[in-house]
């Protein structure tokens, strides 16, 4: 198993790679200590970083941008990494809303779920995700602090419930023909949660 702080890391990481790209994340990408995480991951997991998100091969800021509001962007997204929206509304056979064992719908039971745990955490959710708090983005900066505070099997749960959805997503993604940049980084989220979940059993 990777050490806390390196898993803790790549959490971060995968996060900050699912955001809207800007100079930041630009600067982050191209960096010693970025490649120097993945290169450690790789030789401990046996996973490929996917190439497509290599320096060399990212498309200038503008492209890059783009294909982002393709993926996920606020007009008409073609993936986004929203749990809700991959999992049906509610698990409570009681409701009687006409959207309670239909997928697609935002803020369902997950969502309430992972609201409840960032603000039992202290962790403020940012107003773009205030319509979404089981973003994959704040889901996995979520984990990260799991991996500091909480046991093994705190972690093993979380991921039970929460990540159980990320093959979905990248169906979905290669299925509506979304920017392979996205679908080469949503196969390396999943591939790298169950890597990561498997070192914990």
């Amino acid at each position: 198993m990777l050490d806390i702080e390196t898993r803790g890391q790549a959490y971060i990481s995968l996060s900050q790679l699912l955001q809207r790209p800007d100079k930041e994340l630009w600067q982050l990408v191209c960096s010693p200590e970025f490649k120097s995480l993945w290169q450690k991951i790789e030789a401990s997991y046996n996973l490929q970083f996917p190439e497509s998100w290599e320096d060399g091969a990212l498309p200038d800021l503008k492209e890059w941008d783009r294909l982002w509001k393709m993926t996920m962007g606020p007009i008409k997204p073609l993936a986004e990494p929203i749990e809700s929206l991959y999992k049906v509304w509610t698990t409570d056979p009681s409701c009687e809303m006409p959207m309670a064992n239909l997928k697609g719908y935002l803020k369902s039971d997950w969502a309430c779920h992972m609201e409840e745990l960032l603000t039992k955490s202290g962790v403020e959710i940012p107003e773009q995700f205030a319509y979404c708090p089981d973003h994959l983005v704040l889901e996995f900066e979520f984990f990260s602090l799991l991996i500091e505070e909480a046991t093994l099997e705190a972690q093993l749960m979380f991921a039970e419930h929460h990540f159980d959805w990320l093959k979905d997503l990248l169906e979905t993604a290669i299925e509506k023909n979304a920017p392979v940049l996205y679908q080469d980084l949503y196969n390396f989220c999943l591939e790298y949660v169950k890597a990561d979940i498997r070192s914990l059993l």
